[in-house]
């Protein structure tokens, strides 16, 4: 899963050659959506939908798809693939801020050090966003909006999990995200028109389709009902080694000191937070 989310910022910026932003993201959203729709379909025995789970449902679609991937095409259009790959580092961090809030947990001084440590490491990758990396302070804040959003997701997907199956939930995850995103995509070809895709965005939509939302996102939702939300959320930082050193082999982008160095407080902020976790969340989180 980490893998494929990885390269999904470069497959992105592919994209971005011949789609705008949120029409890349109800493409992906739809397809993926039907592919899911046909599988769950054909299961021998298929779990009762009811309306509490649909609310549940429209609600988890709305916030990790919707308002995630509004947030994260949009940024990166205006930010190098590297950058928002670090950026996205700050999911786990999020995660343990809102657990305390959500799930009633207390985080002790060990862990608020480390969330202040990378909370400094996103701040300092910001400071730089346009100096060196082809990055921009909006982008890179659009980025950040989108970590807060998937962070919620986190949060929200675990307690439905514990009951349905993953392709379940993400087979309507996805259904609803495609809902809710065609509004957005009307004033986005109203504003902004409808360019000529190329092979290359079409393969880059195709990757994020099959790749991202039907199998990563399978794999994740898969792993929540067994892995807490906080110890699964850390392997977010994996994506950002993947991506940069995509980002550097496909796209060409640079990657300096500077950045380097912030994406290494980010992630150790993270491991201190996350080091020696308690047992407990798992029973809180469900």
């Amino acid at each position: 899963m980490t893998f494929m989310f990885g390269l999904s910022f470069v497959a992105t910026k592919l994209a971005l050659r011949g789609f705008e932003p949120l029409l890349i993201a109800l493409l992906r959203f739809a397809l993926a959506g039907g592919i899911l729709w046909l599988l769950w379909r054909r299961r021998p025995q298929r779990e009762p939908l009811t309306r509490a789970d649909l609310r549940r449902l429209a609600l988890i679609g709305f916030v990790s798809l919707t308002v995630y991937f509004t947030f994260e095409n949009i940024g990166l259009a205006h930010t190098s693939a590297s950058e928002a790959a670090i950026l996205i580092a700050a999911i786990p961090i999020f995660v343990n801020i809102l657990n305390v809030f959500t799930l009633r947990e207390r985080n002790t001084a060990t862990e608020w050090a480390g969330i202040v440590l990378s909370f400094g490491g996103v701040v300092g990758l910001i400071e730089l966003a346009g100096n060196s990396g082809g990055g921009t302070l909006y982008g890179n804040l659009l980025v950040l909006a989108a970590s807060l959003s998937a962070a919620v997701y986190n949060v929200l997907a675990r307690r439905i999990l514990i009951r349905r199956s993953a392709l379940f939930v993400t087979t309507f995850q996805n259904l609803f995200g495609a809902l809710f995103m065609i509004p957005l995509v009307v004033v986005e070809v109203l504003v902004n028109g409808v360019r000529h895709p190329t092979v290359e965005a079409a393969a880059g939509v195709g990757y994020l389709t099959v790749f991202c939302s039907v199998l990563a996102y399978l794999l994740l939702n898969y792993g929540f009902r067994y892995v807490e939300v906080s110890k699964a959320s850390v392997f977010t930082n994996v994506v950002p080694v993947i991506a940069v050193g995509a980002a550097y082999v496909v796209l060409g982008e640079r990657f300096t000191g500077g950045q380097l160095a912030a994406a290494v407080v980010v992630v150790a902020g993270v491991w201190l937070t996350n080091r020696g976790g308690r047992a407990s969340r798992g029973a809180a989180a469900a």
